[in-house]
């Protein structure tokens, strides 16, 4: 008969008898494994949790980026205003120069022809 230990048969029997060394590193395989398989849990769940921030942070960074967009956009028609409003500043001054001087030109022919005036009537 066989030995029970060292038996490469199924045993039926509901006890069966093992070596303790046998036992020991069994038990120490399956709690490795155990320890494995929970480890593999934390990591996958570590990675979907890192996807999402990696997701979010590129919505953030699209977000900003077309932000920054629009405020160049905006910055540029800005100054096309402050270009145009400095142009009509402009010529406004060149119209009241103008005024002024059809002003004083007016004054100046006032003057002359009450002199004029004057200088007939004596």
């Amino acid at each position: 008969m066989p030995w029970l230990a060292n038996s490469q048969t199924l045993s039926t029997e509901e006890y069966c008898t093992v070596p303790c060394r046998t036992l020991k590193n069994a038990l120490v395989f399956k709690n490795e494994c155990e320890l494995i398989k929970s480890q593999l849990v934390v990591a996958r769940d570590s990675i979907s949790i890192l996807n999402n921030i990696t997701l979010g942070q590129d919505s953030l960074l699209a977000t900003q980026d077309s932000i920054i967009f629009l405020y160049r956009d905006n910055e540029v028609r800005y100054l096309e205003m402050l270009d145009n409003k400095d142009k009509i500043v402009g010529l406004k001054d060149k119209q009241i120069k103008q005024e002024k001087i059809k002003a004083l030109a007016g004054w100046a022919v006032a003057v002359l022809n009450a002199t004029f005036l004057v200088i007939k009537l004596i």
